[in-house]
């Protein structure tokens, strides 16, 4: 008699084994295997979910919650594939950077490759664990960057689908395993190796732009300063008078100001008495937008270490601090907002690591502040 009960279950659908508990409006439960499904009439079609739970309690409460997500649905795109929401991310990102579209491309593809969901797949079926094994899994072969890109790419498409009202709530809702990029010891050359790549690109006689690629390099030492903004510094936004430099930073379009100093205000000095000479004070300062590859060649001659134009920037910012200017002050003239947060992550280690000298002369200051006590 059971395998009779069995056997004429099977020719049964699940609409068919399921009974309404009494007092409970959309709820009911599999007459076999004893699981509780959902049932809601949402614009006069009958929606139906597993709730996939033997419990009363549970049930009852995803019950809820999956009722409360159907009115947030706008059932004109509720069977949006993964594919389609791809291409809807693309066109509200077609104003980003080339780079920025590009490393969107390669992620995309990674995923239709990788991802054991197929690109047809409806938005609103991809689980929580869906994700979490995809990244689980590229975890193993990407470095924290990368892998953080890949999260953040998929945290911000699921964004929009719950903003497109194509699902209520997005898989990745609580995503917070993100990785620590491991960060590298910056290469930042001595005083004497920037003195001796400068005079050693101003040697170079063969080479037409010798002097303003000197000129561009020296700049990014002693003003500590980016290429972006380097090159962007015109001769009204120097003030020899207030002894300042106003600059736009590229990556926020903040505007900032940087003082010249001891070092700096001369070497402008003498930069503007030779352009006066030649072109006259308007314009750009810097005959040449980036010193790239005047440097390379001259970190080869030298057999020097593969220095970059951000590698100048970190010399500067180095040296202010060791000198004691406050991470505060070093990150307001980087034309920084974070109060210095940044500045502090970055060359902490920097300043201390194996750096004896350094270390010595920390030591020494708590000690002029203890020697009144004693």
């Amino acid at each position: 008699m059971k395998d009779n009960a069995i056997d004429e279950s099977e020719k049964k659908s699940t609409n068919q084994l399921l009974d309404k508990i009494p007092d409970r409006p959309g709820l009911y439960r599999h007459s076999v295997n004893r699981t509780y499904y959902g049932r809601k009439k949402i614009g006069g079609k009958r929606k139906e979910k597993s709730l996939e739970t033997t419990d009363r309690a549970i049930a009852e409460r995803r019950l809820k919650e999956w009722v409360e997500n159907l009115a947030k649905i706008d059932r004109e795109f509720e069977k949006t594939t993964l594919e389609e929401l791809f291409e809807q991310f693309k066109a509200t990102r077609a104003g980003k950077p080339k780079h920025t579209l590009a490393t969107d491309a390669g992620i995309v593809k990674r995923l239709k490759e990788t991802w054991h969901l197929a690109p047809d797949v409806q938005v609103s079926s991809i689980k929580v664990s869906d994700c979490a094994r995809w990244l689980s899994a590229m975890g193993k072969g990407l470095k924290p960057a990368s892998y953080n890109r890949y999260a953040a790419y998929l945290v911000q498409l699921f964004k929009m689908a719950v903003a497109d009202r194509i699902i209520a709530k997005s898989p990745l809702e609580s995503q917070t395993t993100w990785k620590r990029p491991v960060r590298k010891k910056p290469t930042i050359p001595t005083r004497e190796q920037f003195q001796a790549i400068v005079a050693n690109i101003r040697q170079q006689r063969f080479n037409a732009d010798a002097h303003d690629s000197a000129d561009f390099i020296e700049f990014l030492g002693l003003a500590g300063l980016g290429q972006a903004e380097a090159d962007s510094l015109t001769w009204e936004a120097v003030d020899f008078e207030a002894g300042t430099l106003s600059l736009v930073r590229k990556k926020t379009n903040e505007n900032f100001t940087v003082p010249m100093d001891a070092a700096l205000k001369p070497w402008m000095e003498r930069l503007r008495g030779r352009a006066v000479s030649s072109a006259g004070l308007t314009g750009k300062v810097f005959q040449i937008s980036d010193g790239k590859r005047a440097l390379n060649a001259a970190c080869q001659r030298l057999a020097f270490p593969h220095f970059s134009q951000r590698n100048l920037r970190q010399m500067k910012i180095v040296a202010l601090l060791r000198a004691g200017v406050s991470a505060k002050t070093v990150a307001e003239w980087q034309g920084h907002q974070d109060g210095g947060k940044l500045i502090l992550d970055t060359y902490s280690e920097v300043l201390s690591a194996n750096d004896a000298a350094y270390q010595q002369s920390e030591l020494a200051k708590y000690a002029a502040f203890l020697s009144p006590i004693r």
